[in-house]
């Protein structure tokens, strides 16, 4: 190889490592019309999804986890609790859907008390996030959950859980998906 021609290859190189947007992927994208609600989910691999309804809960879940053997595996959710709120009241409700999470994971008053909601948006939607440890089925696992909405429309409520400490490494599928969360018009 000539010295030009693996000058060319270095600058190839470092132009994609320094773009600012990151790779695209392929996505599976759900239009979940139960939930009124365009969902993207991981396609390499693809996530096993489905709509759920847990008995007397008044509406479905959406669900997607990693297929077996993918490590971490994870699990994401999305919810449309059926109602719309204000841009200023948006911060009592995300911190009450925040309570309930946590207390669906076995956590303590106290401990939930200690969990920071922070301000988040993803595409269209803004509104709180949270993350906080937890345990599901005796196994530490980390939680991340949002609360949000466009103004105008109902509040959507996502979440996502892994392996205690893995949550970092599903920030490119978090990123991808809920990004691209839409309304279904």
């Amino acid at each position: 190889m000539n010295a030009r021609v693996a000058f060319a290859a270095c600058a190839l190189v470092a132009t994609l490592a320094s773009a600012n947007e990151p790779l695209k992927r392929q996505m599976v994208v759900h239009k979940v019309t139960e939930l009124g609600l365009e969902i993207w989910t991981e396609a390499n691999p693809e996530w096993e999804a489905q709509l759920a309804r847990e008995p007397g809960a008044p509406r479905p879940v959406f669900a997607a986890e990693t297929p077996g053997q993918t490590y971490p595996p994870a699990g994401m959710s999305w919810a449309v609790p059926g109602f719309k709120t204000t841009d200023t009241e948006l911060q009592r409700v995300a911190r009450s859907a925040l309570r309930q999470a946590a207390l669906n994971y076995g956590l303590k008053e106290e401990q939930i008390r200690g969990i920071d909601l922070e301000p988040a948006s993803y595409g269209s939607l803004t509104g709180y996030e949270a993350q906080f440890p937890a345990a599901a089925d005796g196994v530490p696992v980390d939680v991340r959950v949002f609360f949000g909405h466009r103004p105008g429309k109902p509040v959507v409520a996502m979440q996502v859980f892994t392996l205690r400490g893995k949550l970092p490494h599903l920030s490119e599928q978090i990123r991808r998906s809920w990004s691209h969360v839409n309304y279904l018009e």
